[in-house]
């Protein structure tokens, strides 16, 4: 889910609600706004290489949500996602200028509604192996309706864990999301910092969250990068796995589909040139 800094460096804690609930910011470069969101329990640490690189020629705003990472969870009481959603719209109000929008996998999800309700404050989104309909990506007959069982029976076992189990769960599931293992102790780091509690929320509100009829209303030009390489040993193929994206992505006025050669779920890390070649290419 390692550090290079270049230009000037800065961080910032900017606060949404008087309950002191806050989105953790790091700030480098300089010119064009663009805000970097991660992924379930991942620190805005997994976006140090392409920020260092991006921050050469664009002021870089990477995001650590509350709950995530070690940085304090939030009242939940309203639901993760409208209110992540809520505190990300009132930090780009704030930048008095229209943003691009990088998302990895929740970061993605999160990134397609800000587009949405948001049009004129988001120039272009970059979405980075994220689905519209998680749930339709494993199982494309599932309805929102239909995974509310299921996904309240993953919620109650991950908060029903140990924490020896929990950690033994996060392990084998991280070491299928990478290619690159030397990270996988650090996204299982982020995940163990993580609030369990916000982790299955939002793991919740996935499953049961269809955004693909909305997608009619997204004007804003997506670039969507996916990964298959990891689906190989289930017999998928790279044509299975981008129709899959096409067919999710369909009703989107404006996108562009990619797909990373042997990236897995981190395509950012696994396929760093190809990745930073698209983003720079689709920027310009």
């Amino acid at each position: 889910m390692k550090k290079l800094f270049l230009l000037f460096f800065f961080s910032i804690s900017i606060a949404t609600t008087a309950n002191s609930q806050e989105l953790d910011v790091q700030v480098t470069g300089s010119g064009q706004k663009i805000i970097l969101i991660p992924g379930l329990a991942s620190s805005g640490e997994v976006w140090t290489e392409t920020a260092s690189q991006l921050s050469q020629n664009f002021e870089c705003h990477v995001l650590t949500l509350p709950g995530f990472g070690g940085n304090p969870a939030a009242d939940l009481s309203e639901g993760f996602l409208p209110l992540m959603e809520s505190m990300i719209a009132d930090y780009i109000q704030k930048q008095n200028q229209p943003v691009i929008l990088i998302g990895h996998s929740l970061g993605g999800f999160l990134s397609l509604h800000l587009a949405k309700s948001n049009p004129q404050l988001v120039k272009k989104v970059i979405i980075v192996d994220s689905f519209p309909f998680y749930s339709a990506a494993m199982n494309p007959n599932a309805t929102a309706e239909g995974m509310k069982e299921m996904a309240g029976q993953t919620k109650k076992m991950l908060l029903g864990l140990s924490e020896e189990q929990y950690k033994a769960q996060q392990e084998a599931s991280i070491a299928t999301m990478t290619a690159t293992p030397e990270k996988a102790p650090m996204i299982t780091d982020w995940s163990l910092k993580s609030d369990r509690n916000t982790v299955a929320e939002a793991m919740y509100e996935l499953m049961t969250t269809d955004f693909r009829q909305e997608l009619g209303e997204v004007e804003t030009p997506l670039l969507v990068l996916g990964a298959w390489y990891s689906a190989k040993s289930y017999g998928l193929t790279e044509e299975i796995v981008r129709k899959t994206y096409e067919n999710q992505y369909q009703l989107a006025s404006n996108v562009q589909i990619e797909m990373a050669p042997t990236a897995h779920h981190f395509i950012m890390w696994d396929n760093p040139e190809w990745f930073m070649e698209q983003v720079n290419a689709f920027l310009k």
